[in-house]
């Protein structure tokens, strides 16, 4: 009797190890798009470092202004970020039904991700640095602000010295003097007709320059008899609305407004002027007593703060402001975008950076 031998099918233990491997292959393809991938994060995480070092930037500069020492303004022009990306994989299958599970499949891969950002840092020294710290603001540019919504008493004590005669506080000199009675008065009542929402603006084109007008009007109670203190307190017409906002310590002719600026350079002096410091340093005359009333609350001690919204050392001393004065850090940021508006008048040049291929 004749007997059929049929052939004994053994599973190939390999498939595993090759599914493993594949699985490899397509971990190093997907890699291909690191460069969207990165794209979110690396955009907001460039924009907080930015920000973060501007405001150290300032605050530092503000410290230096303090002890008498020479600000330093850096600006950074660009920010470019390259990525390397090298992957290599090799996968070796061996399916012997009587060979160690372990012999079966070899499989072996390598990712080298580089990232090498390049960061571009222009000085701001000469004609520029004239022009956007020791040019006095243009008037226009704090209404405009105003009408935007920014507190217009805010900015006024930020960035002017005095209105029609009136003077703000201030501490040039070494010496501490407090704003008028007018100025914190004018201040209260614009303020009031800024909150009824009646501040506006107008400009007039003329061959001789451009007229900005500051008109101010109001139907709510609050709102006409703030009116009424302004013109009192400018010494207009009873029925003025308008007003012409010129440069200068006092106005030339009736319906006028004579605003005095200062520059950004007054403003982080002034600024400067009320930041605690050791009572070693004025002892020593590295510096005076700090300026009461400030618009800005800066703190120093030895030990680095843990929670603050800016922070900066200085000469083995760290200076900073609370995250939780938000009277400080308004107050801060307006005059941060003061700065940048007297930037944004002057031409920066355009580096030219050359990035290798990769």
């Amino acid at each position: 009797m004749e007997k059929t031998r049929h052939p004994i099918c053994r599973p190939r233990r390999g498939t595993g190890h090759a599914a493993r491997a594949a699985a490899l292959l397509l971990l190093l393809a997907g890699c291909a798009g690191v460069g969207p991938q990165r794209l979110n994060t690396d955009q907001m995480g460039y924009a907080a470092a930015l920000g973060d070092g501007q405001k150290q930037q300032m605050l530092l500069n503000m410290v230096r202004l303090r002890y008498a020492d020479v600000p330093t303004f850096l600006t950074t022009s660009q920010i470019i970020s390259g990525y390397t990306l090298q992957s290599t994989g090799q996968v070796g299958l061996n399916a012997y039904p009587n060979a160690n599970p372990g012999n079966y499949a070899t499989l072996s891969g390598t990712v080298e991700y580089t990232s090498r950002p390049t960061f571009t840092f222009t000085p701001v020294t000469g004609e520029r640095f004239a022009q956007s710290y020791l040019r006095p603001l243009a008037a226009a540019e704090l209404l405009s602000l105003a009408q935007s919504g920014a507190p217009i008493d805010l900015l006024f004590r930020l960035g002017v010295q005095s209105v029609n005669g009136l003077v703000n506080g201030a501490a040039s000199g070494g010496e501490m003097r407090a704003a008028s009675g007018g100025f914190e008065a004018l201040m209260a009542a614009l303020r009031e007709v800024q909150a009824a929402g009646t501040v506006s603006l107008r400009f007039e084109r003329m061959p001789s320059g451009n007229r900005v007008y500051l008109m101010l009007d109001g139907e709510e109670p609050r709102a006409r008899a703030a009116l009424r203190d302004i013109r009192r307190i400018l010494r207009a017409d009873a029925s003025a609305r308008e007003f012409e906002v010129v440069y200068g310590r006092q106005s030339g002719r009736p319906g006028q407004i004579a605003v005095l600026t200062r520059s950004v350079l007054q403003i982080f002096y002034e600024l400067g002027a009320g930041i605690d410091v050791p009572r070693a340093s004025i002892r020593r005359g590295d510096t005076v007593p700090a300026a009461p009333g400030g618009l800005i609350a800066v703190h120093q001690g030895a030990d680095e703060p843990r929670d603050a919204f800016a922070a900066v050392n200085y000469r083995n001393r760290w200076y900073w402001i609370d995250a939780g004065d938000y009277a400080s850090k308004s107050a801060f940021a307006f005059a941060y975008v003061l700065q940048i508006l007297a930037e944004s008048g002057q031409g920066q040049p355009t580096p030219v950076v050359t990035i290798p291929a990769q």
